[in-house]
């Protein structure tokens, strides 16, 4: 497992509007003296795109997913490791995780 690796997490069940189930998720980072992870879900919902906080995860060869996705970066959480569904899918490509952590930074407010 790597950073910005993408991977299916078992989110379980969630509430209101909390993401849940299996899915894919992209690794933001790994806290391994913990057995952790800090995890954005992404929803193949292209309609979540209008939403703040989001950022598109297209399917290529790189990412490896099914179809195109919107990583929910307002929704990151820290799950346990074994929340993690099988090998890594693929990767998140470098402009994304560089809006990733632009989004970060202004969701956070950290300068």
């Amino acid at each position: 497992m790597e950073e910005y690796s993408i991977h299916n997490v078992d989110f379980g069940m969630g509430k209101g509007h909390e993401q849940s189930y299996p899915r894919p998720a992209i690794v933001f980072k790994i806290i391994n003296e913990l057995g952790m992870c800090i995890v954005i879900p992404l929803t193949s919902n292209m309609g979540h795109l209008n939403l703040p906080y989001t950022v598109q995860i297209n399917k290529t060869g790189h990412t490896n997913l099914r179809e195109n996705s919107v990583a929910l970066v307002f929704q990151i959480r820290s799950i346990d490791k074994t929340r993690m569904a099988g090998s890594q899918i693929g990767k998140a490509e470098e402009y994304q995780v560089n809006k990733i952590k632009s989004i970060m930074k202004e969701m956070l407010a950290i300068n």
